[in-house]
């Protein structure tokens, strides 16, 4: 195979879209994007690989497994790589590479009208919320109320491993300057991050420090909505490709509600406006000099409760069908 074919097999083997084309050479060495289209659709030993493209450089299957852009399986004594999807590639290169920086704002809108299209797709045909909203605990008088599927802590405390890695959202829609590092991995997709050097390796203490960071500023907890979540994710809604998903295309299987709703205590409610200010979903209005909440609305995040200066807003859980 000639070198400069690499780029042309590479597009064909992964579907490439006509507008991400141009952006491949700038992400993949010709010599990255031989070998990923050479594993696409099989898993083979390094042993193979090398006879296949003897002049490629020895450390190649090491830099591409550390880049996140192949799968290495372990099968007894033998070790068999594969390669990553072509949206997996382009997520891994976003959230890791140095080289980020140098690509065009022309770059950065056709990955993320990319990664847009694909995340639309994901929460379309799903038949549940993708991701679901966890509340701020300190929000929560009775703290009896936050069953485990609820709470965060709960997550990171009984999790063997966790990670801490750049928040994809933010890394590919730049529409903020809150922070990038605050995003949390959990067992064995903590494991999948820090061995390919992605992410950082962090304890309890210093994962619940995140959680304070996220909180201080204004993001949402979130987690992929499965039993055994993989991802612990601090939101912004400006970036988020789940609540825009939800506020921009009315995708209700993008984002679900936590089991909690704010309720606003009249008697201390002094109507400054900041819980309309600081709501995400646009669920706090002024109707008639009394501060009032669209149920439908709230997603019980606790943002609104956690900055309102007279505590008059408080978070309750609603009904025990809702935790499901």
């Amino acid at each position: 195979m000639k070198r400069d074919q690499s780029y042309q097999i590479f597009w064909e083997t992964f579907n490439v879209p006509s507008k991400l084309k141009e952006i491949i050479p700038k992400i993949l060495s010709e010599d990255e994007a031989n070998i990923l289209s050479y594993l696409s659709d099989k898993k083979v030993t390094s042993s193979d690989i090398f006879l296949r493209f003897p002049y490629l450089p020895a450390d190649i299957l090491k830099s591409s497994f550390e880049k996140g852009y192949i799968i290495r399986h372990e099968e007894g004594d033998e070790k068999f790589y594969t390669s990553c999807s072509l949206e997996g590639i382009i997520k891994r290169f976003i959230i890791h590479s140095s080289t980020l920086n140098e690509l065009t704002q022309k770059d950065m809108s056709i990955i993320q009208k990319y990664i847009t299209s694909g995340a639309l797709k994901e929460m379309k045909e799903s038949k549940k919320p993708v991701y679901r909203v966890l509340p701020i605990d300190v929000t929560i008088e009775d703290k009896r109320q936050l069953v485990p599927f609820y709470q965060a802590k709960s997550y990171i405390q009984q999790s063997s491993k966790v990670a801490v890695v750049n928040c994809l959202c933010r890394a590919t829609y730049r529409n903020c300057d809150k922070p990038l590092k605050v995003c949390l991995s959990l067992n064995q997709k903590a494991e999948f991050f820090i061995d390919r050097k992605i992410g950082e390796e962090i304890d309890v203490k210093q994962a619940l420090e995140v959680l304070d960071i996220a909180r201080q500023h204004d993001l949402i907890h979130s987690i992929n909505n499965v039993e055994n979540p993989e991802y612990l994710c601090n939101c912004c809604e400006c970036c988020c490709v789940y609540i825009q998903g939800l506020k921009k295309f009315g995708i209700f299987t993008s984002i679900g509600k936590s089991a909690f709703a704010a309720k606003i205590l009249n008697e201390l409610c002094d109507m400054c406006g900041l819980c309309i200010e600081k709501c995400p979903f646009g669920a706090f209005s002024l109707e008639n000099e009394t501060m009032v909440i669209d149920e439908e609305k709230c997603f019980g995040c606790g943002l609104c409760s956690y900055h309102c200066p007279q505590s008059a807003i408080q978070l309750i859980m609603k009904k025990q069908d809702d935790l499901l």
